[in-house]
Parts: structure tokens; C-alpha cells; sequence
């Protein structure tokens, strides 16, 4: 009986499995598709297209920001070392310029007084170029952030809308 009930019922699955094939052998070969959806469509791809036109933009715009604050890092690594060469330098012709001082000195007293002043003097020039050179930095530092703030404000206003 269960042999029987199971033969019966997959006679009647394949049956209806061969009527859909049938029917969709008789179907026309295309269909057509409504005027709704096609404009749907184009809309969609014009939305995507104006989307990667943005995006592509907003890279761009990016990259530009980037290769600026890339140069003006640069710039100012340059001018860094340049500081420091004029610096050495200033120190080295300082120093030069000290000894002659201090030898040609009357007394020990005065060369040591000339020692102390060119001491004070030389501290004096490092502090002020030391001080030049972080106040640089820190303007490059702080120009950079803000250039990075304001890409990065541009790109979340542009996801935004």
C-alpha cells in the first residue's frame, strides 16, 4: 500500500512537472519588458553614474589636499635643514670668532669674563633658533591638521548628501 500510495504520488509530481515544461516551451521567446522598469532602471543608472562622479570628485579632491600638505611637509622639512645648517654654521663662526676673542684677552680674568660672555651669547642664539624652528614646526604641524579636518569634512558633507 505504501509502495502503491508513493508510486502514485510521484506520477502525479512528474505529471505536473512536465506540464510546466510544456508550458514553458509553448511561452514566446522574449518578454517584454514594461516602460515603468526600463525608466526605473535608467534612473538607477544615472543615480550610480552621478554617485561615482562625486566619488571620483571627491578623490580627486583628496589627492590634490593630500599632495599639498605632502608638499608643505616637504617644504618645511627643507626648511628645517637648512636652520640647521645656517645654525651649525652660525655656531661654528661663533666659536672661531670666540677663540680669537679669548686669546687675544690682556689677562686670564678677561678671557675668562669673554668665555662667559661668548658662553651666554651662544646659548642665547640656540635657544632663539631652537625656538624658531619648533614654532615652524608646530605652524606646519597645525596647518596640516586643519588641511586634513577640512578634507575630511568635505568627504562626510559629500556621503551626507
Amino acid at each position: 500500500m505504501f509502495d502503491q500510495t508513493m508510486k502514485t504520488a510521484a506520477e502525479a509530481t512528474l505529471s505536473q512537472m512536465k506540464q510546466a515544461f510544456e508550458g514553458l516551451t509553448a511561452a514566446p521567446a522574449t518578454f517584454p519588458v514594461p516602460p515603468a522598469v526600463r525608466d526605473l532602471a535608467a534612473r538607477g543608472a544615472e543615480s550610480a553614474k552621478a554617485g561615482f562622479a562625486e566619488a571620483e570628485a571627491a578623490a580627486r579632491k583628496a589627492a590634490a589636499g593630500a599632495e599639498t600638505l605632502a608638499t608643505s611637509f616637504a617644504g618645511a622639512g627643507a626648511d628645517l635643514a637648512r636652520s640647521a645648517v645656517a645654525g651649525a654654521v652660525a655656531n661654528a663662526t661663533m666659536t672661531l670668532d670666540a677663540v680669537q676673542t679669548v686669546l687675544a684677552a690682556p689677562s686670564l680674568q678677561e678671557a675668562l669674563q669673554r668665555q662667559g660672555a661668548f658662553l651666554t651669547a651662544f646659548g642665547e642664539a640656540n635657544l632663539a633658533r631652537a625656538e624658531e624652528a619648533f614654532a615652524r614646526a608646530r605652524d606646519v604641524a597645525a596647518e596640516g591638521v586643519r588641511t586634513i579636518q577640512a578634507e575630511a569634512q568635505a568627504f562626510t558633507a559629500s556621503r551626507a548628501a
